[in-house]
């Protein structure tokens, strides 16, 4: 049999190049799926001339790498605290560091398909579509309920976002107002949705289930919570209220709730929150200078955290209460403003703003919360202001807002819980004051 050269050559060739071409695919399928599996990091820049988030992807050594600024539509505030209304640098509520003085202005939707901020200097609620590339692309932004916006709660489709309104003089005006979010991550308010607080909100979220929608309040201590129909619309009143423990026969401060988070044990929902101690019993900051670093004329006691089980008609009761960041009242880790449940639910890691530390504790299964480690991390200077704190969604990883440096600290969570400073990331983009929000996907 004669054999034609010049076709086998040709045969052989064509398969070659479809080998090649075939693997070709594989391998940019791969690096697609590594893009896909890399954990993104976003914050807001609370710029006044438009807000915008700042987007990280984590490499596998654990360091973050910035992928862009993408803007929201919506104005910041800068370097005013809404909490206050001004700016004084010495002061610790109205020193730019902690504009929002809340969490949860950054969140994702329940898919992970979207991402929402609020924008405090317009009164506004922005949602992105997140892109394969973990790029965002603006889908939307529209009005909160009130003005100055600070902190978003998401339940599949259903939105709400606490506002704060009028914070100078009395009566406050705060409220709740829910909105949709559908497949483009469009938002829609709901009608008849807005519940007026008459207070000043600091954090909301859902219960795990979706059934309740949970609201912290920053001067008055309370935590409410609403039940939540079908259609998404809110109790008219509280199903329950409860006011954080305030011992103050025992010399301990008003507690100020901050953050929260919520565990699903067993069928109790659990919900956390945290307790900084920075008013004393007739509402006044303590004028004690030199102590803290970050608080040159004033000094705060041990922070504290606090856990709650919420039944199935949303009765909300006291578990342990003020659990301190350290032995006593005095001396302890203070300021703690945020609060995060590890991936396991047995860890709730505490960041206290003001001492650069963050605390430890153990959630046992009944929901009882026990110090375990007053200083899982801790930076001897005291010089980092610790804000909004997140969870990798591995569990391996911890991040950390610096809202003094508009930066990301990265820790690798170890044993028991502590951690292990891996390095701190910014971004041109990012101010050195006036960032908030933090949350990873």
């Amino acid at each position: 049999m004669k054999i034609n050269f010049k076709i086998a050559a040709l045969i052989l060739t064509s398969f070659s190049l479809l080998a090649f071409v075939k693997s070709k695919k594989n391998v940019d399928f791969e690096n697609d799926n590594q893009e896909v599996n890399k954990e993104a990091i976003y914050i807001a820049t609370n710029k006044t001339e438009m807000n915008s988030i700042v987007g990280f992807v984590q490499n596998k050594d654990g360091s973050l790498e910035v992928i862009g600024e993408f803007y929201s539509g919506g104005k910041g505030t800068g370097n005013i605290e809404i909490f206050d209304g001004g700016y004084d640098s010495t002061h610790p509520l109205a020193d730019g560091v902690d504009p929002l003085v809340s969490a949860y202005g950054v969140l994702k939707t329940t898919d992970s398909k979207h991402l929402l901020v609020v924008n405090s200097g317009d009164g506004t609620v922005s949602s992105f579509k997140v892109n394969k590339d973990k790029r965002l692309t603006l889908a939307s932004t529209v009005a909160a309920g009130d003005i100055h916006p600070l902190s978003i709660a998401t339940h599949k489709k259903i939105v709400y976002v606490a506002s704060s309104g009028n914070v100078k003089t009395p009566p406050f005006n705060g409220n709740v107002t829910g909105y949709t979010i559908d497949e483009s991550g469009k938002l829609e308010p709901i009608l008849n949705s807005t519940r007026s607080l008459e207070a000043r909100p600091s954090c909301i979220t859902f219960t795990t289930d979706g059934k309740f929608l949970v609201v912290s309040e920053l001067v008055s201590g309370l935590v409410k919570i609403y039940k939540i129909d079908i259609n998404g619309i809110l109790s008219e009143k509280p199903v329950s209220t409860i006011q954080s423990p305030h011992d103050s026969k025992n010399g301990r401060w008003m507690p100020i709730p901050v953050g929260l988070d919520i565990v699903k044990k067993g069928d109790k929902e659990i919900l956390l929150v945290s307790e900084a101690r920075f008013l004393d019993n007739n509402g006044m900051l303590r004028e004690e200078a030199n102590k803290v670093p970050q608080s040159p004329k004033y000094s705060w006691q041990t922070g504290s955290t606090s856990s709650y089980v919420i039944n199935k008609k949303g009765h909300i009761k006291l578990i342990s209460g003020d659990v301190m960041t350290g032995s006593d009242k005095e001396g302890g880790q203070i300021a703690n403003c945020w609060v995060e449940v590890s991936l396991d639910g047995t860890t709730l890691w505490a960041s206290n703003a003001l001492s650069s530390s963050i605390s430890s504790y153990s959630i046992e299964n009944d929901g009882n919360l026990i110090l375990r480690n007053e200083k899982a991390f801790k930076l001897k200077d005291e010089s980092l202001f610790f804000g909004d704190t997140y969870a990798s969604r591995s569990g391996q990883y911890l991040y950390q807002l610096v809202g003094n440096k508009g930066a990301v600290m990265v820790f690798e969570v170890k044993e028991n819980g502590n951690l292990k400073e891996i390095g701190l990331y910014t971004s041109s983009a990012l101010p050195s004051i006036g960032a908030y929000g933090l949350i990873a996907l």
